[in-house]
């Protein structure tokens, strides 16, 4: 399993944590249920319209779990495929976010004033892993990457020199 953490120094202003690629046959199952899950609801009213020559309020419903369905599917593709999340260092606040490419999703914010950072450990095969976990007054960022528990120590350790906190 393995992470891959950018570091931007101008001072520490951005951190990228990349998820590590999901297998090909994971990828190819989920963008098999995407495309299922977008192409069914067209195929179906192509068929209804043939068939019964008019369509119901039932097809709304039908799309609109389709719809959500696909996008679920699309979203887990994409972060198997692509997935990275962003950590900007600001001075006054810390902004998260995920990105899966073709969108951006679950922006955080969190103020530095009373910032605690903490590692979540877990042992992956005799290996052990974290993630990171930035704690303000009324939200909270954990990574979902896990990461060798060297490197999150490490930078647990620039972001509390950056904001000089101690430990």
């Amino acid at each position: 399993m393995k992470s891959n953490i950018e570091l931007s120094e101008n001072p520490l202003s951005k951190i990228i944590f990349t998820s590590p690629q999901a297998s090909r046959f994971s990828r190819i199952v989920l963008q098999f249920f995407t495309i299922f899950f977008f192409v069914l609801p067209i195929l179906s009213t192509f068929g209804a319209m043939l068939l019964i020559g008019e369509l119901s309020f039932g097809f709304v419903i039908f799309y609109i779990m389709f719809g959500l369905s696909g996008y679920y599917f699309l979203r887990l593709f994409l972060w198997n495929k692509y997935g990275k999340e962003l950590i900007f260092l600001e001075k006054e606040k810390i902004i998260y976010e995920a990105d899966y490419k073709l969108f951006k999703d679950n922006k955080t914010e969190i103020n530095t004033n009373t910032l605690i950072i903490e590692i979540k450990q877990c042992n992956i095969s005799n290996e052990k892993f974290g993630t990171l976990l930035l704690k303000g007054e009324e939200q909270n960022i954990e990574t979902i990457v896990q990461a060798p528990l060297n490197e999150i120590e490490s930078l647990k350790e620039k972001i509390e020199k950056l904001y000089n906190l101690t430990a």
